[in-house]
């Protein structure tokens, strides 16, 4: 079964403001009768608001789409191993229990990320501190169940036994009839963690799939509104200028 995400897109709508910058650019280059140096091109693209926010804006979708490949490593391994516990080299329960600590590593990592870029539009004046703050906040709001997942199965150490792990029978009836009756068949034999390792890496792509489902979609509603903010801010607040440097 095929786990991969789809990369992360831009906001379409910010398009228009990096062709209407370029041709600033080279209107000014006309209209001096030399092009601008390489210095004079950062300059001029530092001090500008519609080619520095969405830059701000193309390099945050790069720092989520690098995650995301990572996120598709990640599944892919706990895949192999669902399918066959032997098909990679090591032992399965390490490696199973290693990659999904990893993706809460990466996962957790990211929020941080959001708010180094959050710092940053603050900087240029679209958001407030309070603005920032609560941009950041929808993070932990909306992930605070992450944490709690994270908690009962790394710091608790959870296993997959009969007395120390109490799950719901019926979540069998999710995955395919192939995987069920390697399941049922697996824990009649030994409900032990070694034996069962293929059903716990099932529950971790459960996991792991519902998770990046609810981070993209509020990535992407994150990015759109940043997209209006910056384009409303541009319309009421800004005529795009470009200064010669003397």
């Amino acid at each position: 079964m095929n786990q991969t995400f789809e990369i992360m897109h831009p906001p379409e709508k910010l398009a228009d403001g990096f062709l209407e910058f370029a041709k600033s650019i080279h209107q000014k280059t006309i209209d001096r009768g030399a092009k601008f140096t390489e210095e004079e091109m950062s300059e001029i693209f530092n001090n500008s608001f519609p080619g520095i926010s969405r830059a701000n804006i193309l390099f945050w979708v790069a720092d989520v789409n690098k995650f995301i490949k990572t996120v598709n490593l990640i599944l892919s391994d706990l895949e192999d191993i669902k399918n066959d516990k032997n098909t990679l080299k090591g032992e399965p329960v390490i490696r199973s229990e290693f990659l999904f600590q990893s993706f809460f590593g990466e996962f957790f990592k990211m929020r941080e990320i959001a708010k180094l870029y959050l710092k940053f539009f603050k900087n240029l004046k679209l958001l407030n501190n309070v603005n920032k703050e609560e941009f950041y906040n929808f993070y932990p709001l909306a992930f605070d169940w992450v944490y709690k997942i994270r908690n009962q199965f790394i710091h608790l150490g959870m296993e997959m036994k009969n007395f120390d792990v109490d799950f719901d029978i019926e979540i069998l009836n999710e995955f395919p009839e192939e995987d069920r009756i390697k399941f049922i068949k697996a824990f009649n034999e030994s409900n032990t963690r070694e034996n069962t390792v293929e059903f716990q890496c099932a529950i971790y792509i459960k996991i792991i799939k519902h998770i990046m489902k609810n981070y993209i979609d509020l990535q992407i509603l994150i990015n759109e509104t940043l997209a209006d903010l910056i384009l409303s801010f541009e319309k009421y607040n800004l005529e795009i200028t470009i200064t010669e440097n003397k």
